[in-house]
Parts: C-alpha cells; sequence; structure tokens
C-alpha cells in the first residue's frame, strides 16, 4: 500500500464492469491506479513515473463550461450514461465525427474498431442534423474532425467538407495515416482550396519500427503526404504515438521536422493506449506503456531542453491529466522557437486558452503579449532583444492598428507565427479513471445529438454498434459512480 491521492471509479481490464480504485504513491515516487474484479481478481497499472508531478497537475481546476444541453439522466452511473449525462462538467469542444467503417489499414496498435465487409458510410443528411445539434448546443462549431476507418475512404467526403465549410465551421480536420494522400495529388490540391487540414499519423521514421507499430512500411508514403500538404498549402497536425523503448527516443526528431516544415501547425503527441481492435492485443512487453510525464522528459532529452516540461500546461477546458500543451513562437530570421513560457508565466498561457482548446487571438492574448513586450523591455536576458523583436511583429500581425482584420485572418497570422506541441493521454480499460472521463471536452457526436466523450466511446461504446463490428458486443454489468461529483470535491 502507497499514500493515497484520490479515490475514483474505474473498469475491469477483461469484463468492463465499473470499479471502486484508488490512486496510490508508492515509495519509488511511482503513481498507480489499484482494483478488483469479483470475478477476474486483483488488477493494477502505472499511471505515472513522478507522484509530485501527478499530484500538482492534478490539482490544476479546469475552467467550468458545463453542457448547455444534458439528454441523459444520471441512471446507470458513470461512464454508462454518456450523452452527455447530468454529471457531465464540460461543453463539447472538439466535436469528432465517425464518418464511416472503412480502413485501409490494420494498424497493431489502432485503439478504435473498424469494419471493411459490410462498410458502413455516414450520409450527408446525418452529418447536417449532428451540425446542427452542435450549434443549438454551442451556438457556433468552431472545430469539426472528421475520423472513421480513414475518412478518405468514404464516397462523398468532399461534400462533408463542403457541408462543413458552408456551415461556417473555421477548422475542419481529418484524421488520416496519409496513404490516400501520397497518391492522390488533385485531393490534396483540393483539401488547400478547401482550406481543409488533416491530422496525419506519423508515428516513426525507422521502417522496421513502423511494422510493429502500423502493420506496414509507410514511412516513405507519409513523407510524400506532408510533402504535398506543403506544396499546396494544407495545414498539418502530426500525430505519433509514443511507446516506451520502441520510437519515444524520435520525439526529438519529429518535432525538429515538425517545426522545419511550414505548414505543420501542431503536433499531438498521444501516449500509447491499449484498446481497440489492435490494441487491446498489442502485447506491452513488445514496446511499453509510457505515462505523460514520461513524454514530456523524453520530450526534454531529446531536444537538449528547447523544450522541457515547465514549458507545457494544463488545457482549462478539460481534466489537466488529460492535455498538456506548450506553444513556440517561431523566428521569421531562422532562429531556434521561443515556448511562450519563457516570456510569459505559465498562468498567463493558461488563461489565454481559457476559452478554445487551440490558442487564437483575443483581447486575453493581446494583454499577455504587451505585458511581455514590457518585461523584455527591462529584461538584460541573453534572448530577450531577440524575442521582443519577434514579438513587436507578432502584436502588429494579429492586432493592427490602422486597420480591422477578421478572425480568419488573425488565425491564420497567429499560426503562421507560432506552433503548438500537445500531449495528449487517452484512457484504456486499465488506465479508465472516471474523474478524467466527466471532465472531457473531446466527443465523438451523433445523428441524435448524442455526445459521447472519446475514450468511453472507444473503450465503451463503438464495440456495442453494428455499423463498426460484425458481432457487436452486448452490455455486461452496469452499475457505475452516481457520486462522482462528490467524489471529485472530496478529491
Amino acid at each position: 500500500m502507497g499514500a493515497l491521492l484520490h479515490p475514483t471509479t474505474s473498469l475491469c481490464r477483461t469484463c468492463k464492469r465499473a470499479l471502486p480504485a484508488l490512486v496510490e504513491a508508492r515509495e519509488d515516487r511511482s503513481v498507480w491506479l489499484s482494483k478488483s474484479c469479483p470475478e477476474h481478481g486483483a488488477q493494477s497499472v502505472r499511471l505515472s513515473t513522478d507522484a509530485a508531478w501527478y499530484a500538482a497537475t492534478r490539482a490544476v481546476k479546469p475552467v467550468a463550461s458545463a453542457p448547455r444541453r444534458t439528454p441523459r439522466p444520471v441512471h446507470f452511473g458513470c461512464p454508462f450514461d454518456c450523452g452527455a449525462c447530468a454529471q457531465h462538467g464540460q461543453k463539447v469542444r472538439l466535436p469528432v465525427v465517425t464518418i464511416t467503417s472503412a480502413c485501409n489499414l490494420d494498424c497493431p496498435i489502432c485503439y478504435v474498431y473498424n469494419k471493411n465487409d459490410g462498410t458502413w458510410h455516414m450520409d450527408v443528411a446525418a452529418f447536417r442534423r449532428i451540425l446542427q445539434h452542435l450549434k443549438d448546443d454551442l451556438g457556433e462549431v468552431d472545430i469539426v474532425n472528421f475520423t472513421g476507418g480513414e475518412p478518405f475512404l468514404h464516397p462523398e467526403f468532399m461534400t462533408f467538407l463542403e457541408v462543413a465549410r458552408d456551415a461556417g465551421v473555421h477548422r475542419v480536420t481529418i484524421c488520416s495515416n496519409g496513404l490516400f494522400l501520397a497518391k492522390n495529388e488533385p485531393l490534396v490540391k483540393r483539401l488547400g482550396e478547401l482550406g481543409a487540414r488533416v491530422a496525419l499519423s506519423f508515428d516513426t521514421f525507422d521502417p522496421q519500427t513502423d511494422v510493429v507499430l502500423q502493420g506496414s512500411r509507410l514511412v516513405e508514403a507519409k513523407l510524400r503526404a506532408l510533402d504535398l500538404t506543403e506544396k499546396y498549402n494544407v495545414d498539418v497536425t502530426l500525430i505519433p504515438v509514443m511507446t516506451k523503448g520502441m520510437n519515444d527516443h524520435e520525439v526529438g526528431a519529429i518535432l525538429r521536422m515538425a517545426m522545419e516544415r511550414p505548414n505543420v501547425r501542431h503536433v499531438e503527441l498521444h501516449t500509447i493506449t491499449y484498446t481497440g481492435q489492435g490494441g487491446t492485443h498489442f502485447d506491452p512487453s513488445r514496446s511499453g506503456r509510457i505515462s505523460m510525464v514520461e513524454v514530456l522528459d523524453r520530450i526534454a532529452e531529446t531536444t537538449h531542453g528547447w523544450l522541457t516540461r515547465e514549458d507545457f500546461v494544463s488545457s482549462p477546458c478539460a481534466h489537466p491529466l488529460c492535455y498538456q500543451i506548450a506553444y513556440l513562437l517561431l523566428d521569421p530570421d531562422g532562429g531556434p522557437p521561443v515556448p511562450f513560457t519563457r516570456f510569459m508565466p505559465r498562468e498567463a498561457l493558461y488563461a489565454c486558452l481559457a476559452e478554445r482548446l487551440y490558442l487564437e487571438p483575443s483581447r486575453a492574448l493581446e494583454d499577455a503579449l504587451q505585458d511581455a513586450m514590457d518585461r523584455l523591455w527591462v529584461s538584460d536576458e541573453p534572448e530577450a532583444e531577440r524575442t521582443l523583436k519577434i514579438l513587436r511583429q507578432l502584436l502588429g500581425a494579429l492586432f493592427p492598428r490602422d486597420r480591422v482584420i477578421t478572425r480568419e485572418e488573425a488565425l491564420r497570422a497567429a499560426e503562421r507565427a507560432s506552433k503548438a506541441v500537445y500531449v495528449h493521454s487517452h484512457m484504456d480499460e486499465d488506465t479508465f479513471d472516471v474523474e478524467r472521463l466527466a471532465q472531457c471536452c473531446d466527443s465523438n457526436c451523433a445523428e441524435d445529438g448524442t455526445t459521447i466523450p472519446v475514450c468511453a466511446y472507444n473503450v465503451l461504446y463503438k464495440e456495442k454498434e453494428a455499423e463498426f463490428m460484425a458481432a457487436p458486443r452486448s452490455w455486461g454489468e452496469r452499475s457505475g459512480d452516481v457520486k462522482l461529483r462528490r467524489l471529485a470535491v472530496l478529491a
């Protein structure tokens, strides 16, 4: 037994019934989640290698922004009433729309379920209904993320993009493995014309590692996709899945590539999760579960300190153990990027992220940049003069005094001047924590208005749907945590 950090509710890794769980710090500073299933016995999993970091990060309070509409009453208890239920603490910030069950890969680490026999494709009318529900709930639809399967395999995919654009969604992203893009230059050109963005899986530069993680040698195809997206000005987010001892040593190289390619806007590093059609069977001993803080430390090691764990803040829009975020200022003269936390307090960056999942021009950002310039003006730090020059240019581009610019123009200027690194830790059956789930802002959206947090959808809900499973699984025992809010307060 270690020192108790907090109680929660988790799941049995085998039968997925809800179980009371304890999160404890051990003598070696590691953090473990422990639970016991009456049928399948005691289970435990390491959540972190640094108990002090875990406790301090968990203590950060998200900005409260509950859903406007909670159509599902609490009946079974969390996590079995998703839709959202009355216990949910965050509105949808990242609407995820699964439009097809088809996929052209069968990745060993895939954490979702796909189906190519009897393929399902969402119809456009259903997507229009999803957009309307989101508008009713949110007032505006800032972003939509298409996923699958492989979204580009949907026969009407371009219509989905046009519908989203016509609805005023200003950030439309497509999760892709890149193979379709690498072979279809006219498609990439059209994506650029429509202002679409690609979230490209990119785990490694090593062909052998690629075979283990993706099931094939895909590095050349993904680099070709990157070349084409750069040619046609298609914004890209790189999404590497980090595994300990297999590709975590490459994170610095991936980040350097992201900094060098002008159309790469973000890198979103995912910690490996052992769920879904591939991940459930992927042997952890082949790689290794890696925690969020370990990824942060590997970033510092492999970038030789130009980005460290102190440069990251939690997302105010989600549970603090779900997202860690760093923004970097780019030097137009070719100097090294400057993390925002090197010229503004971490609290200021956190406040600037309070309204949206991504940093966008706002009055809060303008004030934070002006305060940073005032401090740099009197600083004798070696980098102060260079950073001050870059900030002057950025402030003038985002908030010009001689003309009014649109939100879209300001967003583009901000994205040309900075890049972001996100560390995103999804949950699986072992690491499932309803405290985190109740603060989730990433939700899979359905045409009936249901919004299901992504981790709950991947672990519990998608496997029950005939669209994605040849033999959909049925619900087992459903008796969850009906005291979630009280537990969160007490913790």
